[in-house]
């Protein structure tokens, strides 16, 4: 038996309870699979091995997420902000294949018990579910190996994502998918993101998962600045220094929540409408979730 499989089979159930599609999903896929037989398998755990052998190309050459380290300056270079919406073109493609799959499985219309048409429409709506499943390893391949392209690494990607969406243009944390699948014993259906313990769960999940990197990262850039003796503001010094202190003190915080520097809002306004084209409310839960281990 080759050990990798098992290993494989956990990440893709990980990832896409992760992404808050929901375990009835995976119990949906599982299923879906035996129908579907083994070689849709052996081509969805190939999606998923070369999105994985780029990831660790990205962490061999870039290093993981929370040894990257920003400009001790606090500035965004512009160089940087065009190679990160370089890759988010690159990635356009299975976004927008992503987003119709979305909004295709939101689209309750057609499953009413008087509709004859009730079982085709079911039945298209989970090749549908499905079907996400290796478009979820195109997703993860397009981004790893745009980054690869453009010469960055995931630790900036995150940093500049969380900066520039989060932190500046204020996107909402919980921004994903507008459904859920989840499942029981009378079938599968379709629901909204409203089971409040589920939500809260989720949204502290990814604070802290945010909280961790980018915690990290700030102590990155802050011993850099400290090391490298160059001439900083005092204003930027004493933000970095009170940012730091203030996600020591509560790991829930998201990175300059209370408002970015001026130095980093400089740095981003020039960009400010790449940056609101390029960014997917749909996908954003992808981006949280489906990153390095």
């Amino acid at each position: 038996m080759d050990p990798s499989k098992p290993e494989s089979s956990g990440t893709t159930k990980k990832w896409l309870i992760g992404c808050g599609i929901g375990c009835g999903a995976v119990i949906l896929i599982v299923g879906l699979l035996i129908v579907g037989g083994v070689l849709f398998v052996k081509d969805m755990v190939k999606g998923f091995e070369e999105s994985e052998a780029l990831l660790k190309t990205l962490t061999e050459t870039y290093g993981p997420v929370d040894e990257y380290i920003p400009e001790p300056d606090g500035e965004l270079r512009a160089g940087r902000l065009e190679k990160f919406l370089e890759v988010r073109a690159a990635m356009r493609p299975v976004v927008e294949k992503l987003e119709q799959d979305f909004l295709y499985l939101a689209d309750k219309r057609g499953t009413g018990d008087e509709d004859d048409s009730r079982g085709a429409g079911v039945l298209d709506k989970l090749r549908a579910g499905f079907g996400l499943v290796p478009k979820l390893a195109e997703f993860l391949t397009a981004r790893n190996q745009g980054l690869l392209d453009a010469g960055m690494g995931l630790g900036e990607y995150y940093h500049i994502y969380t900066l520039a969406y989060y932190s500046w243009l204020r996107k909402p944390l919980m921004d994903g998918p507008p459904l859920n699948l989840s499942g029981d014993e009378s079938g599968f259906r379709f629901q909204d993101w409203d089971e409040g313990d589920d939500e809260e769960m989720r949204r502290d999940m990814i604070r802290r998962r945010l909280h961790r990197m980018l915690l990290a990262i700030l102590q990155n850039q802050r011993d850099k600045l400290n090391s490298a003796g160059i001439e900083v503001s005092e204003d930027w010094r004493r933000a970095l220094e009170s940012e730091i202190a203030a996600m020591e003190a509560d790991r829930y915080r998201l990175v300059w929540q209370d408002g970015l520097p001026d130095v980093i809002t400089k740095s981003l306004e020039p960009f400010r409408s790449r940056l609101e084209t390029s960014y997917s409310p749909m996908i954003n839960s992808l981006e949280l979730t489906m990153g390095q281990r």
